[in-house]
């Protein structure tokens, strides 16, 4: 597809993320109502509101396009283009009023992300990426970092006691072998790794809206996306992205363990 193509789907998909992310703030540290839904997450008035906006968004700019939403499921299986959407990424966080949430927008063509936004509404930063144009923050070209040794790297989890209950010996070797394990996690984590402000981030469970717009940031940002067996798609259930020598590291880590 030609770069300038998407080009243009990335500047929508931008615009609309941050507009959903103007409805988040509207609720953000206020008093709303806490659901817990069938998988015992929560949702609130605030993740329904930000994905219907999405979704009038695509239907108005798209008409032919299929959209896949964690809240509202699937309209148009099967056609060629489907936009995938996290209206709120990190809803615990947002609940807590902790400004680490994030809009999650993305396109997939081909059974892969071709363009991916990372909006966090609080602090106003949006990361976004398709394929041959880079990645960008606010404007800015952002790179992973360049540390090489995992001795020296941050290492960061979207929920570290996930990953001990998931997988107990995978976590621990990572925890013992790295310099700094905070909990910056969900897709907040991804963008600061694409920043090159933290250097590796490692996930247990994932689903296809959390997914579907990290790798193609990733991986323009100079990194690596991929499940812990090394499988490089959205369509997968755990993850490890870091620059291309500490993913190699993390991914010998986590294979060496049971």
């Amino acid at each position: 597809m030609d770069p300038q193509d998407l080009q243009s789907f990335e500047e929508f998909a931008r615009y609309i993320a941050v507009e959903a992310g103007k409805v988040t703030l509207e609720y953000f540290a206020g008093t709303f109502v806490v659901e817990t839904k069938a998988d015992r997450t929560p949702v609130t008035i605030a993740d329904r509101k930000a994905e219907e906006l999405l979704r009038r968004s695509i239907e108005r700019e798209y008409p032919d396009h299929g959209i896949l939403g964690e809240e509202f499921g699937e309209s148009r299986p099967g056609a060629e283009f489907r936009w995938i959407l996290d209206p709120m990424d990190g809803t615990r966080s947002f609940v807590a009023g902790v400004p680490q949430y994030t809009v999650l927008v993305a396109l997939e063509h081909g059974e892969d992300g071709i363009v991916g936004v990372i909006h966090n509404p609080p602090s106003g930063q949006t990361m976004s990426a398709s394929k041959g144009n880079g990645c960008h923050t606010n404007g800015r070209r952002v790179r992973v970092s360049e540390v090489e040794e995992i001795s020296r790297a941050t290492v960061l989890s979207s929920c570290y006691a996930l990953f001990v209950k998931k997988a107990p010996q995978k976590a621990r070797a990572v925890l013992d072998s790295c310099n700094f394990a905070p909990g910056w996690g969900d897709a907040y984590g991804y963008m600061l790794v694409g920043e090159g402000r933290s250097d590796i981030m490692v996930d247990p469970e994932l689903s296809l809206w959390d997914t579907a717009p990290l790798k193609v940031c990733i991986e323009e940002a100079g990194g690596r996306f991929t499940d812990w067996n090394g499988n490089a798609s959205i369509h997968v259930d755990n993850a490890v992205a870091a620059n291309p020598r500490l993913h190699r590291e993390m991914l010998k880590i986590l294979g060496d363990c049971p």
